[in-house]
């Protein structure tokens, strides 16, 4: 059942007590309080960052076992340091000085385990728990997203909400991106995922510190919407904006920029990539959890620059004159010859093959056009990314997840995967923009197209007004929430939720009073074949066995989805009943083909009569098999 969630702070006052206990709460020695990284199935690694030049000592215990005591080594974190504008603007030339980082690897621990750990530094505690990584044949569940773009300006700021109609160009977002994005973060806290992926720009100005003390108050700090990341590992691929230091400062100018990406860099602890340039360690990696792999990538810029496979025509980067040791990514280059021996290792280890990146190639916002400038050009496309589709469908990668262009946008691309065993099948690429974290909240460019498009929330959620005020569908901050788990006969799914936050307003449409977890009708399903090799068999497969899933979203008010496999042609009924066992409304009687099935009901009777308030049952028969599921209708 889905949560109906309060907006007001009393849900996330409880959160935060649960997670801080009283007595564990004073944080004052803590420039950014622990979190997780790196995660694996015998290891993790827990970061923080102190204000003084002090070690701190870390307790960690498994169950009620004794615990295990070590001490960190702080390290001063030169590249957090704020900037003199900064200081001059904000702090009366008073700013704090950069504080120390500390990180522990925690080794030899057990797979898939539950561990408590507290973190003393000075006078202060903080007390949570991590979870290893799980063997290769469990389930997991991750979430990603893009484009949080933190900056404290963010408060009070909504951001331009396109109109589908086209009739309102001066329309914005019914909240701000602070709160937005704190809703978004108390959403997927709820789902206890296993771990986060954020496909780029993090923060608005990768160069601002005070963005970055922004970004860690909403993962961490006991004022901000969740301290999710002291429980769920933290990944994340660089984006445009962590290239960034800032228009006050020095934009993608070197040596501005690399200013800028150092900071990303020093908060986060990635799987080691071995590139010859040390410098470009943490801009792009693999991490191998459970049954799948994903992989980092930094596509922020790539040569000849100003060229049509440059991303950004404002950054230079590894193979520019005077450039950063941003990575080139087209074919021959360093990382691309690495990513490729990453493919060929993941095709043959793991059931699924993701991978992340920032610029998404397939898309009708604004990064879509081609690189260039003028009218039908863009300087910071995502055009050229596309080099690496040929390398990612040889090798099986199911999904790509990037953002960018700041809407919810899926592509599927086709073609042929040469499998392990050197024979061609067919495959599919689902391309997913993931950028609606927390700022902006797109409409499609005005004559330009994307034939692999499958889903754009612009269109295919259309806003329902009830009045005054959003009853359903539109434009929202949200995620993708990825489910891997066993089939029968050594066969894995993938599932794909794209899940949007939906905010709920009183009757006249002005008073605020929280925010629901909802999902867009483009749930999408992979089914993983026997090693080596990865079909996609999305909802045109046959299904191993009957199954009815949970109705969708649950509590509804307007419409409700019913979702159910067939393995063979069936005979299939679904009927609604009241809790007086009364049929109320027939939807399905007919023989329906083998394959994956759904059907909504809009809350109405035979007759079309709206039904009140209450509970409801769903029935379905297929065949010899049958199953009920409860539904609650609001009003």
């Amino acid at each position: 059942m889905e949560d109906h969630m309060s907006g007001i702070s009393f849900r996330g006052l409880f959160i935060l007590l649960a997670a801080f206990p009283p007595g564990l709460v004073a944080q004052t020695d803590f420039r950014v309080l622990p979190y997780l990284q790196n995660p694996a199935p015998e290891a993790i690694t827990i970061v923080w960052f102190s204000n003084a030049n002090s070690p701190g000592r870390l307790t960690y215990a498994k169950n009620n076992a004794p615990g295990i005591t070590r001490a960190s080594t702080p390290v001063p974190a030169a590249a957090l340091a704020y900037s003199s504008w900064e200081s001059e603007t904000f702090f009366g030339r008073q700013a704090p000085a950069p504080p120390y980082r500390h990180q522990l690897r925690l080794t030899g621990l057990e797979t898939g385990a539950t561990y408590n750990y507290s973190v003393e530094q000075g006078a202060s505690r903080f007390s949570a728990s991590f979870k290893t990584a799980p063997a290769a044949d469990h389930s997991i569940r991750f979430i990603v997203y893009a484009d949080s773009e933190t900056e404290p300006e963010s408060t009070g700021q909504p951001v331009q909400w396109s109109d589908p109609t086209g009739r309102n160009f001066n329309r914005v977002y019914l909240l701000d991106q602070t709160l937005g994005y704190a809703n978004n973060l108390a959403v997927i806290n709820a789902r206890h995922p296993d771990f986060i992926v954020i496909a780029g720009d993090l923060v608005e100005s990768g160069g601002e510190q005070r963005d970055w003390d922004e970004f860690w108050r909403h993962q961490t700090h006991a004022e901000g919407a969740q301290s999710l990341a002291a429980r769920t590992p933290l990944l994340a691929a660089p984006g445009n904006h962590e290239y960034y230091e800032g228009p006050a400062l020095d934009g993608y100018n070197q040596p501005g920029s690399e200013r800028a990406i150092n900071k990303f860099r020093t908060y986060f602890d990635f799987p080691k990539n071995g590139s010859s340039d040390p410098e470009q360690e943490g801009r792009y990696y693999r991490l191998d959890y459970g049954p799948v792999t994903l992989i980092a990538l930094d596509v922020a810029n790539d040569s000849p620059h100003r060229s049509d496979r440059d991303t950004n025509f404002h950054l230079l980067g590894e193979n520019d004159p005077a450039g950063g040791h941003a990575p080139a990514f087209a074919p021959g280059s360093r990382q691309y010859l690495w990513l490729e021996q990453q493919l060929r290792e993941a095709q043959r280890r793991s059931r699924f093959t993701f991978v992340t990146f920032h610029h998404v190639p397939y898309s009708v916002g604004p990064h879509g056009w081609p690189p260039g400038e003028g009218s039908g050009f863009d300087d910071q496309s995502g055009v050229p990314v596309r080099a690496l589709t040929p390398l990612f469908m040889r090798y099986g990668v199911d999904a790509v997840f990037a953002g960018h262009d700041e809407m919810w946008e899926r592509s599927e691309i086709t073609g042929e995967e040469i499998g392990a065993d050197g024979l061609a099948r067919g495959h599919k690429i689902q391309v997913y923009d993931v950028g609606i974290g927390g700022d902006g909240l797109r409409g499609p460019q005005v004559g330009l197209l994307n034939p692999h498009q499958k889903f754009l929330a612009h269109k295919d959620a259309p806003e329902i007004w009830d009045g005054p005020r959003l009853a359903d569908g539109g434009k929202h901050y949200g995620h993708l929430e990825v489910e891997v788990a066993p089939l029968a006969a050594d066969r894995w799914q993938a599932v794909f939720t794209p899940v949007y936050v939906f905010p709920i307003f009183d009757a006249s449409g002005s008073t605020y009073l929280g925010y629901e977890r909802r999902v867009y009708a483009d749930v999408v399903t992979l089914i993983s074949t026997s090693l080596p090799t990865a079909v996609d068999t999305k909802e045109s497969g046959v299904p191993a066995s009957f199954k009815l899933y949970p109705p969708h979203p649950n509590p509804f008010h307007h419409r409700v989805a019913l979702r159910y496999d067939l393995p063979e042609p069936s005979k299939v009924e679904v009927k609604i009943y009241n809790l007086l066992g009364q049929p109320v409304r027939h939807l399905v009687d007919q023989v329906e083909p083998a394959g994956k099935h759904s059907v909504t009901w809009n809350g109405e009777d035979d007759t079309r009569v709206v039904l009140p308030a209450g509970v409801y049952l769903m029935f379905l028969r297929a065949g010899k098999f049958s199953r009920l599921a409860k539904t609650v209708l609001l009003r």
